[in-house]
C-alpha cells in the first residue's frame, strides 16, 4: 500500500470552496423559496423554475469549466466564478421585478455551479495529489457533506432574522470569498498540452460510446434528477406532511449532516464491495429516501428519511468522481467531469418545475417525490446492469486503455 500522503491543506480550501458553492444557492434555495413567495408575491412556479434555469445554465456551461481548467488551470477558474456568482445573487437580492431576480439567480447559480461544483474541484484535488487521487477525491467530499448541514439551517436562520435579501448577500459574499481565497493560495497545477486535449465531441462521445459509461450516464443523470428534486422540495414535503418550518430545515439539515455516512466509510466500502455495487447501494439508499420523504410528518420518519437519504447523496458524489476516474483518462479528465456535471444538472433540472407545476396544480407537495422515487429507481436499475456488465468483462473505456495521447 502506498504511503504517499495527500495535501491536507490544498484539500481543505478546496472543501470549503466546495461547501460554499453548493451551499449558498444549490441547497439553501429550498429554504428561502417559500420567504421569498410571501414577500414577493411571486408564484412558487416561477421561482422553480429561476433554479431550474440555474441548473440547466450550469450543464451547458460545466464542460465549458472543465475545459477552461483543463487549458489555464484552476486559478482561472475560481476567480471567474467568484467575481460572476457574487454579482449574480447580489442582483437578485435586489430585484423588485421577477424577471430581474431571475436572471441574477441563475447566473449566479450557473457561475458557482458551472466553476465549482465537484466535477472541477475533485478534478483539481486530483492534479494536486496525483498519486492518491481516489483518497483525494473521499476526503474533499466529506467536506462537501458539510454544505447542507450549514447552509441549511444558517440561511433559514439569516432569513428569520434579516430577511431574505440581506440573507442571499451575505450567502453571495461568503460564498465569492472562497472562491477567490482558493484562487489566491492553492498551488498551481500545470495545464494539459494541447497535443493532449480531445475536441468537445470526443469528450461527449466519450461518455456514450461504449456500454459502460452509456449505463453510467444514465445512472448519473437520472440520480441528478432525484437529487435536485428532493433538495429543493424536502423542506415543502416535511411541512406539507405535518412538521413545522424550522423543524422540517432542521431535519434538511441533518439530512445534510448525514451525508457524511456515505463519505466516511466509502474507502473501506468500496474497497469490500467495488465501486459498482457502491454505487447500487447508493441509489438503493436514494429510493429508499424518497419513500420515507413523502411520509414524513413526524420525527422518526423524518429522522429516518435524513440517515437514509443523507447516506444515499453522500456516497453517490464521490462514486461518480471515482467512477469517472477510473473510466477516462485523467488529461481529460476535467473536461469529462464537465460532461457529467452537464448530464446530471440538465437532467435534473426538469425536476424542480415539474414539481412547482404539480404543488401549484394539487395543493399537496408529497406527489412530488414520486419524481424522486421513479428517477432513483431508473438509476437503481442501470447501475445494477453497469455491475453485471463489470463481472462479464472490464469496463474500462478504450480510449484509456489504448490512450494516443
Amino acid at each position: 500500500m502506498s504511503e504517499t500522503k495527500i495535501d491536507h491543506v490544498s484539500i481543505g480550501v478546496l472543501g470549503v470552496l466546495t461547501i460554499c458553492a453548493y451551499g449558498s444557492w444549490y441547497y439553501s434555495f429550498g429554504v428561502l423559496l417559500e420567504p421569498i413567495r410571501s414577500d414577493t408575491g411571486w408564484s412558487e412556479s416561477t421561482l422553480a423554475s429561476s433554479f431550474s434555469a440555474g441548473t440547466v445554465l450550469i450543464g451547458m456551461s460545466a464542460l465549458f469549466g472543465g475545459r477552461m481548467l483543463d487549458r489555464v488551470g484552476h486559478r482561472p477558474v475560481f476567480l471567474l466564478g467568484g467575481v460572476v456568482g457574487t454579482t449574480g445573487l447580489v442582483t437578485a437580492s435586489t430585484a423588485t421585478h421577477v424577471a430581474l431576480f431571475f436572471v441574477g439567480a441563475a447566473i449566479g447559480l450557473a457561475a458557482f455551479g458551472s466553476l465549482g461544483f465537484y466535477h472541477v474541484t475533485m478534478t483539481t484535488a486530483v492534479r494536486l495529489n496525483p498519486d492518491q487521487p481516489t483518497l483525494a477525491i473521499a476526503v474533499l467530499t466529506i467536506w462537501g457533506a458539510l454544505a447542507s448541514a450549514i447552509f441549511l439551517p444558517g440561511s433559514d436562520w439569516l432569513q428569520s432574522e434579516l430577511g431574505w435579501r440581506v440573507a442571499v448577500r451575505v450567502l453571495a459574499c461568503v460564498t465569492g470569498l472562497a472562491f477567490l481565497t482558493a484562487a489566491a493560495v492553492l498551488p498551481a497545477t500545470e495545464a494539459v498540452a494541447p497535443t493532449a486535449r480531445p475536441s468537445v465531441r470526443q469528450v461527449l462521445a466519450s461518455t456514450v460510446s461504449a456500454p459502460a459509461p452509456r449505463l453510467f450516464t444514465i445512472a448519473v443523470g437520472f440520480g441528478g434528477l432525484a437529487m435536485s428534486t428532493m433538495l429543493v422540495f424536502q423542506v415543502p414535503v416535511m411541512t406539507a406532511a405535518g412538521l413545522g418550518s424550522a423543524t422540517a430545515a432542521s431535519m434538511a439539515g441533518l439530512r445534510g449532516f448525514c451525508q457524511l455516512g456515505g463519505r466516511i466509510p466509502l474507502s473501506p466500502l468500496v474497497n469490500w464491495l467495488g465501486r459498482d455495487r457502491a454505487l447500487i447501494l447508493a441509489f438503493a439508499a436514494m429510493t429508499i429516501g424518497g419513500v420515507l420523504l413523502s411520509a414524513a410528518g413526524n420525527m422518526p420518519i423524518a429522522v429516518a428519511f435524513a440517515i437514509v437519504a443523507g447516506f444515499g447523496i453522500g456516497a453517490f458524489s464521490p462514486l461518480q468522481g471515482m467512477k469517472g476516474e477510473e473510466l477516462f483518462e485523467r488529461d481529460q479528465l476535467g473536461a469529462t467531469m464537465g460532461v457529467y456535471g452537464a448530464v446530471l444538472l440538465l437532467v435534473g433540472s426538469p425536476g424542480p418545475i415539474i414539481g412547482g407545476v404539480i404543488l401549484e396544480r394539487t395543493g399537496e407537495a408529497r406527489w412530488v417525490t414520486l419524481i424522486v422515487i421513479g428517477a432513483a429507481t431508473i438509476a437503481l436499475t442501470a447501475t445494477v446492469l453497469l455491475a453485471r456488465l463489470s463481472r462479464s468483462g472490464p469496463t474500462t473505456h478504450p480510449e484509456r486503455a489504448t490512450s494516443t495521447g
